[in-house]
């Protein structure tokens, strides 16, 4: 599996709570239809120096999500992000397994 995280920078800050309330609304419905994305999570960062937000998406692999890219799903969910905000920096990467998570 691949992680992707991109750091989220809004393009005004009366934008953080239509983007917030979009995120929750759409976005994270949408996955369930874009078939390479695993996890999706969206992490808010008050008074992150420039960066607002990131996000962690876990993908079945690359090349299964860049085909999601193309879909007319993804095109209107990024048509809409970049009314609201923009990308930062962008990086992808594979766990070191096992990892490890606390199950309570």
């Amino acid at each position: 599996m691949t992680v992707l995280i991109d750091r989220i920078r809004l393009k005004s800050a009366d934008q953080r709570e239509p983007f917030m309330r979009w995120v929750r609304e759409v976005d994270y419905a949408a996955c369930q239809d874009l078939p390479s994305v695993q996890r999706f999570r969206v992490f808010e960062c008050p008074g992150g120096d420039g960066l607002d937000f990131f996000e962690i998406v876990e993908v079945s692999s690359l090349s299964d999500f860049k085909a999601d890219t193309r879909s007319a799903l993804f095109h209107g969910l990024h048509a809409r992000f970049v009314e609201m905000a923009e990308l930062g920096d962008q990086f992808a990467g594979q766990l070191l397994e096992p990892g490890f998570e606390r199950r309570s």
